[in-house]
């Protein structure tokens, strides 16, 4: 019974540590001074220094808005490849292009952790099947081969942690805000897309898009 219940938890481990993303957590205003207001402009920002990132992320999500109906704007012009933690636009420059893209809501994307775990995968044992001796040669190689032993390794997870948010852009309030956790995501173009569907039914569940 022992050996049952360990082999579980390795499963469950394993199964939690396996390519994926979900909410976390997730915050709506309960009384936004907008309320009943109309958006129709969004401006886009992933706030991160890797250019290729932020512009897969921005674009997925722009294509996804565009699509029920909005008009949006990224931040691409205005996080240039230069872009750095040491460089980092100030608050005004990001309204100043918001006002200049006439968007009446902002939607950023940031990165505000990530982890590197380690784990153990365990071994196994695999018996080949005996046959028994019938004079051919799959007959002898089933019952003298015996069991066959993978070794155990460790590998390492990556873990991200990822928050969403949703600004009036007049007033600057915070209407919405969403944390996502991601393991191993297997490329920047699968993982945004599958990030941009989840935020989108989040979004739609929440009230604050059309579907």
């Amino acid at each position: 019974m022992k050996k049952l219940i360990d082999s579980i938890i390795v499963i469950i481990f394993i199964a939690g540590c396996s390519p994926g993303i979900k909410i976390t957590s997730s915050w709506k205003n309960p009384a936004p001074d907008t309320a009943g207001k109309a958006y129709k402009a969004i401006f886009i920002a992933a706030l991160t220094d890797n250019q290729y990132a932020r512009n897969t992320f921005e674009e997925n999500l722009a294509a996804a808005a565009e699509a029920r109906g909005y008009t949006t704007a990224k931040s691409g012009l205005l996080f240039t490849p230069t872009f750095s933690q040491s460089k980092i636009p100030t608050k005004e420059d990001i309204m100043q292009e918001v006002r200049t893209a006439k968007s009446d809501a902002i939607f950023t994307v940031a990165l505000i952790n990530k982890e590197d775990m380690s784990r153990y995968v365990q071994g196994d044992i695999v018996t080949s099947p005996s046959y028994g001796w019938y004079g051919s040669f799959g007959g002898y190689y089933g019952t003298i081969a015996g069991p066959i032993y993978t070794p155990g390794y460790y590998t390492t997870d990556k873990a991200y942690y990822l928050e969403s948010s949703l600004f009036d852009a007049q007033n600057e309030k915070l209407l919405w805000s969403v944390r996502t956790e991601a393991y191993n995501p297997s490329s920047i173009e699968k993982f945004s897309k599958q990030y941009t569907e989840l935020m989108i039914k989040q979004l739609e569940k929440d009230g604050l898009i059309k579907k």
